[in-house]
């Protein structure tokens, strides 16, 4: 009978071990699942007062524009898709759509890389105008400290027509709800060895909250030319008013 209890004790105590090492298995499942990266979603609708390529540095037109960009990131991988419409003339440069993927590569806990493939679709005419083509790009950020950023980004676009090289600077200094942008883009075409070297100074108003996750925000820049060589169907400057309404799903 004794020998039965002893049993029956050691039976209980292996079943009690058994559940308590299930019960940390869950736990630190549960804790893991917790402290995976969430994907990261932002659609930003934005209204413009002039036509301009936010990627190489370049005021267009005065034409009111709208122009839409979808960012999409999960474990280091994503898309995004960014769309321009010129609102006064639907046969502009203006009117183009970027879509592409990239890779980020986290170097340490202030700088990471992304690196980015993608196709320019030129939309003056039709869908595909004949003049698209390929871009890939490598971008660096790096968080100086908490209201200090720096952020460089090297894109190389018209690929299989007559390279081209757009590098933008971006220093960023938050003050405040403010913050300040400072630009410097230099754009380089290799066939004929054309440098043109373009700046800007924006200052972003505090963000008004409308919902959870959607906000309006203004932003006010001055833009133009340091070099006296520029592209033809550029401005030389001229001052950029923008409303983004970005929206952040949870």
């Amino acid at each position: 009978m004794l020998k039965i209890l002893l049993r029956l004790r050691k039976a209980l105590a292996l079943i009690r071990f058994r559940w308590a090492i299930i019960w940390l298995c869950a736990i630190a499942a549960h804790g893991q699942e917790a402290s995976k990266p969430k994907a990261t979603l932002v659609i930003t609708p934005r209204f413009n007062s002039a036509g301009f390529f936010p990627f190489s540095g370049a005021i267009i037109n005065d034409h009111i524009n709208f122009d839409l960009n979808v960012f999409y990131e999960h474990k280091g991988y994503g898309f995004f898709l960014f769309k321009s419409f010129d609102l006064v003339d639907t046969h502009s440069i203006v009117n183009y759509l970027q879509p592409g993927i990239f890779k980020k590569i986290n170097i340490n806990s202030t700088f990471y890389l992304r690196g980015f493939v993608g196709y320019v679709f030129s939309q003056t005419t039709e869908f595909r105008d004949k003049d698209s083509d390929y871009f890939t790009s490598i971008a660096g950020y790096w968080a100086i400290s908490e209201k200090l950023k720096l952020e460089n980004t090297a894109l190389f676009f018209d690929l299989s027509q007559s390279a081209k090289l757009a590098n933008r600077l971006l220093v960023t200094y938050q003050l405040e709800n403010f913050r300040f942008d400072v630009y410097v883009w230099q754009r380089i075409v290799f066939e004929t060895n054309q440098f043109a070297t373009s700046a800007s100074l924006a200052v972003n108003f505090p963000k008004i909250k409308l919902t959870d996750g959607w906000h309006i925000q203004n932003t006010i820049s001055y833009q133009g030319y340091l070099t006296e060589t520029k592209p033809d169907w550029a401005m030389r400057q001229g001052l950029l008013v923008s409303i983004a309404l970005p929206i952040s799903p949870k």
